[in-house]
């Protein structure tokens, strides 16, 4: 079964999807909504919009499927999306395709249509995850054997406003994310990783950084397209981005920069068990070759 955005959406559910997107609030007397509110009361009320939300969803599993059915669901959405149980009952996004997965077409109007009217009772219009407006720049780990390419990243990439680590080798790249990852988990947003390495391969890399880190974002840079996806799923079980060699930079600052590929990328996984290797190489491939 595979998990997909929810595409019947509701005249209500629009408005609120707006109101979330372009910050709009649904009562401007509320406020919560006050534009001019300080940074210390958005973060108050966004742990309030969350408390909410979790309350919503789990009374409406709860009242559904007893206690030990909620248990059982959650147990389920956390053994395919690698998130914790509160990550997902704060986050309506996540909690509405995993639900799609696990419940199928049920999930749209026995779960998920009355938790958007209780949404919209309350006026909730944060329930989204929002990201800081600030920009910041990418943090990124890049391993390549050949010292002249990692130099031509670095400078590529930082001329495009990213912050650059580099290591020659698999063994050097995992002690530099072990080293910067110890104090914060998502220190690096996306770990560059070619495949042939001495020492460590790419791949072998990759499984000691996702046991670090199982959401980490990574990119293989590989001359064997589909031989080093099929390697990829059969010793990680998980979609992960691979660009073949040889590329040019801007298609890989473009894979870098694409929050869509990973999205789509996770979605492959997150349902990927009831699909044969055969399938998952295919929506895998469809995946990259749409980014090129």
């Amino acid at each position: 079964m595979t998990v997909l955005f929810i595409k019947k959406v509701d005249y209500f559910y629009k408005i609120c999807l707006y109101k979330i997107r372009h910050t709009v609030p649904f009562d401007t007397k509320n406020p919560h909504y006050n534009s001019k509110m300080s940074t210390s009361n958005t973060k108050s009320s966004d742990k309030e919009y969350e408390k909410q939300l979790s309350e919503i969803i789990q009374g409406e599993l709860i009242d559904l499927y007893g206690g030990s059915g909620y248990k059982s669901i959650m147990q389920t959405m956390v053994k395919i999306s690698s998130r914790k149980e509160e990550e997902i009952i704060t986050n309506y996004d996540l909690f509405a395709e995993l639900a799609e997965g696990v419940f199928g077409r049920l999930a749209e109007s026995k779960i998920l249509e009355p938790i958007k009217l209780e949404m919209l009772k309350i006026g909730e219009d944060n329930i989204h995850q929002n990201q800081s407006s600030e920009k910041r720049s990418l943090k990124l780990l890049i391993a390549d054997d050949d010292p002249d390419i990692l130099t031509l990243y670095k400078t590529f990439l930082e001329a495009r406003g990213k912050e650059i680590s580099t290591a020659t080798d698999g063994r050097k790249c995992v002690d530099i994310y072990k080293k910067l990852t110890s104090k914060s988990e998502n220190y690096f947003d996306v770990v560059v990783l070619d495949q042939k390495m001495p020492f460590m391969t790419g791949l072998q890399a990759a499984v000691e950084i996702l046991n670090i880190n199982p959401r980490q974002k990574i990119i293989f840079a590989s001359g064997y397209l589909e031989k080093t996806l099929l390697e990829v799923l059969t010793k990680l079980n998980k979609a992960i981005a691979v660009i073949e060699k040889p590329f040019s930079l801007d298609v890989l600052d473009h894979m870098i920069n694409s929050t869509e590929i990973f999205d789509k990328l996770d979605k492959i996984t997150i349902n990927q068990e009831e699909k044969d290797l055969s399938r998952k190489l295919s929506e895998i491939m469809t995946v990259l070759q749409d980014q090129n």
